[in-house]
């Protein structure tokens, strides 16, 4: 984790943190990073040639005075020199434009999310929707084979595949080895029953792992470190690996009952009877509250939907199906719904015309496609706000308007990239008004303690899915003509912070990076 410690003006410390999001220590090494990067598509014709080439003026920090570039090189150092220099401290401070690398071709999946076709033939992954180590080697083997065909413009074969690939899930042939999940024993058995007793810090009791379960019903001695590896038998994609169920049992009528809805609208009428208020209009945390009275224990009922795979299959050479094992066969609906969940994110790359018509759920409902219709496209996102748009990009955030507010200042170069700087400080003005209301008050806290509350997994999710969490969500909506979170309960309002999510949850990954 990184802690931040305010240790004021002092010598003994070096502090470097880059206006990109970038935190560097004393010795020079990031320690953090959210840098943005652009993938550009070679123009077909360039302006700078070897006839016509861009003799540079030495503006940039990387560009050479007097020195001649052509091609991307060209464009580079042009923009270096019109662009990254301004005045400091009496001086001139230079910044500099690189280019990672070269590729033949390029996919974005998702935010963060993207394969990339290098010249020598390999292929470089990003992003945990296409490249993770929690993911199931049986994902792992299809994704790693058919990115291949996509970046190679093959998008009839990719589709070829998925059917015959969906096909072997169906009917069990894929190896046990590659379906399993593993999970890891970090904690002694007696460490990981006691923290199951205790609570979440929203109340409630800590969720169940399927392989400590396992390990505990079949009587295994584990060590810590040891790895356990499993598969979900369940006949529902429903069906969870483990589920705790909790039975609550109240007195009703002189007898320790199991507590259901009847017994529950009994128990309570009194309450509503005495205070006027109608059973139906309590909410279900006022129910759960006023019923805690009556409660006379709880047990909780471990319902288990999934096996150990033995090591000797997971250490084989050979590939063991379901067949070869009695009584050991995988949840086909689970498998093919995770297997689906993660080709969606790859489908983007088709045409929105049969995009959502591809997935399907078992081998006699697949669908054909022509050649022509399975021709990869690009510029067609599955939601408008995974593709940003080049207004907002260059539109300046209200962080830096304040920032440009408070030092009396304008930034460099606003003409120069069509920037209506004083319409934007109107805006700004304005903005500062709305927020200065009770309600704006209200609301801004309960958006920066949902930004506190956001958790890895959420961020993760925001990132590689794009998906919002839900305690923004409740509060905020999304203006997708500017990518902008505006209060529902003040929907003009933007909060306090700007309103950019993609910041507001970049900022957060400094509180949940391992």
């Amino acid at each position: 984790m990184i802690n931040v410690i305010k240790k004021d003006k002092t010598q003994k410390y070096v502090y470097d943190i880059s206006l990109d999001g970038t935190v560097v220590n004393a010795l020079g090494f990031n320690v953090l990073s959210n840098t943005d990067g652009f993938n550009f598509k070679k123009p077909n014709k360039f302006r700078y040639t070897d006839d016509n080439p861009y003799i540079s003026n030495g503006n940039g920090r990387n560009s050479v005075k007097g020195k001649s570039y052509t091609g991307v090189d060209a464009d580079v150092a042009e923009f270096e020199d019109t662009y990254f220099h301004t005045p400091w401290n009496g001086g001139i401070m230079k910044m500099g434009l690189g280019i990672d690398e070269y590729c033949d071709a390029c996919i974005q999946f998702s935010r963060k999310n993207y394969a990339d076709l290098m010249p020598d033939g390999s292929i470089k992954k990003v992003g945990n929707s296409i490249k993770s180590r929690k993911m199931a080697g049986y994902l792992e083997k299809f994704i790693d084979d058919v990115i291949v065909d996509l970046l190679h413009d093959r998008g009839d074969l990719f589709i070829e595949k998925y059917y015959k690939y969906l096909e072997k899930i169906y009917n069990y042939q894929i190896p046990l080895k590659d379906i399993a999940s593993k999970g890891n024993i970090k904690k002694e058995i007696k460490e990981y029953i006691a923290d199951c007793n205790t609570l979440t810090k929203a109340g409630s009791k800590k969720s169940r792992q399927a392989w400590y379960e396992l390990v505990i019903k079949d009587n295994i001695n584990v060590n810590v470190g040891d790895t356990i590896y499993y598969i979900n038998t369940g006949t529902k994609s429903t069906h969870s690996d483990v589920k705790r169920v909790t039975h609550t049992f109240v007195k009703y009528n002189g007898e320790v009952v199991e507590l259901n809805a009847k017994i529950t609208r009994e128990l309570l009428t009194p309450y509503c009877e005495k205070n006027g208020i109608l059973y139906k209009n309590l909410k279900t945390k006022q129910k759960n509250e006023l019923i805690k009275e009556f409660i006379v224990r709880e047990e909780d009922e471990i319902i288990m939907n999934c096996q150990i795979v033995p090591s000797n299959i997971m250490d084989s050479e050979d590939d063991i199906m379901c067949s070869d094992v009695e009584g050991l066969e995988y949840n086909v609906e689970k498998y093919i719904k995770a297997f689906n969940s993660r080709v969606e994110p790859l489908l983007v790359c088709f045409s929105p015309e049969i995009r959502h018509d591809i997935l399907i759920t078992e081998p006699s409902k697949r669908k054909y496609f022509t050649k022509e219709q399975s021709k990869l496209v690009s510029g067609f996102p599955e939601e408008e706000s995974d593709q940003d748009k080049y207004e907002v990009l260059m539109t300046p955030e209200f962080k830096e308007i304040e920032f440009w507010q408070k030092i009396q200042e304008e930034p460099p170069f606003i003409k120069e990239c069509g920037i209506k700087w004083d319409e934007l400080v109107k805006e700004y003005n304005i903005e500062l008004e709305k927020q200065k209301s009770e309600v704006f008050s209200e609301e801004n806290e309960k958006y920066l303690k949902a930004l506190d509350s956001l958790t890895k997994e959420d961020v993760d999710k925001f990132y590689n899915e794009g998906v919002i969490p839900v305690s923004i969500t409740n509060l905020m909506i999304l203006n997708t003509d500017n990518f902008k979170l505006y209060f529902k309960a003040l929907p003009d309002t933007l909060p306090s912070t700007g309103g950019d999510i993609l910041n507001d949850i970049s900022y957060q990954e400094l509180e949940t990076v391992e």
